[in-house]
């Protein structure tokens, strides 16, 4: 919706109605999940808000600055939201992992801006040429193709040696926060994900099949 079908005036009455989701309703809710329902409202919001920021550089013909991009784009990506759902469902939703969850959104920032940015980088380099195609908006590539005046080649070369660094960061802040582990663990697998999805083109969107042949073999087919 976001990407392409959407109009701009559409769009920001959607994000505008998402952003008045009532923080009130919390005040109905048992004190142990108040943190949860914060989050994930927080959350959510600041998604639409990314969504809408790619939705106005789309219709105003703007190509930000790598940076600009990227610092929009781990957002977009929606890592910070499936981390989080997914630690909930792992764990549960009692009062010793509400603690648990304020804790890992005060303490684990780096770890799920480093594990997105490295599911955004990723998704891009698979992506980009079906995307750009069909009309969707700059990413990463084309970005610094525009910035830097490089051919699409060098822009991918760079791109790599982002996506490096990343996991340099990341792998340096899962040794050395103070979350659980088990939140730890969610980001790494799914930063290493990403790469399996999309280590060959889209593995979702346009697959030939890989993906699927990958999940049946992980999670259904026995080991001979």
């Amino acid at each position: 919706m976001y990407d392409v079908y959407g109009t701009r005036h559409e769009l920001e009455i959607f994000t505008k109605a998402v952003n008045q989701w009532d923080i009130k309703a919390m005040e109905d809710l048992p004190e142990y999940m108040r943190a949860c329902y914060l989050a994930l409202l927080d959350f959510w919001k600041k998604l639409c808000e990314s969504y809408f920021t790619e939705a106005r550089w789309f219709y105003s013909g703007y190509t930000p600055t790598l940076e600009e991009y990227l610092e929009n784009a781990w957002i977009s990506i929606g890592g910070p939201e499936a981390i989080v759902h997914a630690y909930i469902l792992q764990e549960g939703l009692d009062g010793r992992n509400s603690v648990s969850m304020d804790h890992c959104l005060k303490q684990g920032g780096e770890l799920l801006y480093w594990s997105s940015l490295i599911t955004r980088m990723t998704n891009d380099l698979g992506t980009c040429k079906a995307e750009s195609a069909r009309g969707d908006i700059a990413k990463s590539i084309e970005c610094y193709m525009v910035e830097a005046g490089a051919s699409r080649e060098e822009a991918i070369k760079h791109v790599r040696s982002l996506l490096f660094h990343s996991w340099k960061k990341l792998n340096e802040e899962s040794y050395k926060s103070s979350i659980p582990r088990s939140m730890a663990k969610l980001c790494l697998n799914m930063a290493r994900t990403s790469h399996c999805i999309y280590h060959h083109g889209d593995g979702i969107g346009t697959s030939s099949g890989a993906t699927k042949d990958l999940l049946m073999s992980l999670i259904v087919q026995t080991i001979n």
